[in-house]
């Protein structure tokens, strides 16, 4: 009887001491970009392919909050430009740099704006995408995030030969009956 109270006096010990060490992680809140683009544009489909393709990347911030993508439905982009503490447009894409005139409000941003044409096959010469500079902190870190993926060139995908590219096959010679 003296064995099962001290197995039970060690069991109880062991909970004590090892629960406690045992706390749940803080989970911290994935990040939203919202994207303001012409969702008629020539390119708009490719964006979704590369909209997947980064998130398929499974893209973290620096404190480790995952970063995901949509698109802003926003009927007055110069009025959500002018409230960026709202959620609104984390990301512009324009059709092209022409197009800064319709908002004056981010003329000064398209010094740093990147062209997204090298990743997209179906654009114009210049796409320009641009991060508004009044965001700033996890919103500013994930929209830039987004904005050097879209800057990158997708992964070429592993070429298969063509069937009439294929070589024939050798014919061998006729052997000589002996």
């Amino acid at each position: 009887m003296s064995s099962r109270w001290r197995l039970s006096l060690t069991l109880l010990a062991t909970v004590c001491v090892v629960l406690p060490a045992c706390k749940s992680r803080k989970r911290i809140e994935p990040v939203t970009v919202r994207i303001f683009s012409d969702l008629s544009a020539p390119f708009g489909p490719e964006l979704d392919h590369r909209i997947l393709d980064f998130e398929a990347t499974n893209p973290r911030l620096s404190n480790g909050a995952a970063v995901q993508v949509g698109s802003a439905n926003i009927a007055d982009l110069p009025s959500a430009l002018r409230n960026l503490d709202e959620p609104a447009a984390d990301i512009v894409i324009l059709n092209s740099p022409a197009d800064v005139i319709n908002f004056p409000m981010i003329a000064e941003d398209m010094a740093h704006a990147v062209n997204v044409c090298a990743a997209v096959h179906t654009c114009p010469a210049e796409v320009p995408a641009l991060v508004p500079s009044k965001l700033q902190g996890v919103r500013g870190e994930a929209a830039n995030k987004f904005v050097q993926f879209l800057a990158s060139a997708p992964p070429q995908p592993a070429s298969t030969p063509r069937p009439d590219s294929v070589a024939p096959p050798q014919s061998q010679p006729a052997q000589p009956n002996h």
